[in-house]
């Protein structure tokens, strides 16, 4: 009975090294907390960088991928032949979400989609055609 408690004893407290030896090696494996973590670098680098400076000809539309009035917005500016760029919020994790969402909110404090800058300083936000024919399309008298 004693070989027995010992023996099971004895596996308890190699089972526990070995856990503690496996979680050593993750922390050590964990990237810096200064350098972004992989999952937060998943959407293009050089659209978060205009999403956070966003400075073009062209106008810029902060968009999620799941949004019908983001869906709707690109259809009619495609159809209007409109040359725009779509930043999409939910390609991006993380501090980088964080930060563009941070930055539409400058633009729209409600943070709804979609959020379209348009050269000149305009900002049209959710899907108003009428809004967006006036600013894309008869302002300029030619498409943006």
């Amino acid at each position: 009975m004693n070989s027995t408690v010992a023996l099971i004893a004895a596996a308890v407290v190699v089972i526990v090294l070995i856990a503690v030896l496996v979680l050593r090696r993750k922390k050590t494996s964990e990237p810096d907390s200064d350098k972004p973590k992989e999952e937060e670098l998943k959407g293009d680098q050089e659209l978060y960088q205009l999403g956070m400076n966003p400075i073009s000809e062209k106008p810029i539309m902060y968009a999620l991928t799941t949004c019908q009035h983001c869906k709707n917005t690109r259809k009619f500016l495609d159809a209007n032949n409109v040359d725009y760029i779509v930043i999409y919020l939910d390609e991006y994790a993380g501090s980088q979400r964080s930060d563009l969402m941070e930055k539409v909110r400058t633009y729209n404090p409600r943070g709804t989609f979609p959020t379209i800058l348009v050269p000149g300083g305009k900002v049209i936000v959710g899907f108003r055609k009428q809004l967006m024919q006036e600013a894309l399309i008869h302002d300029s008298g030619t498409t943006a």
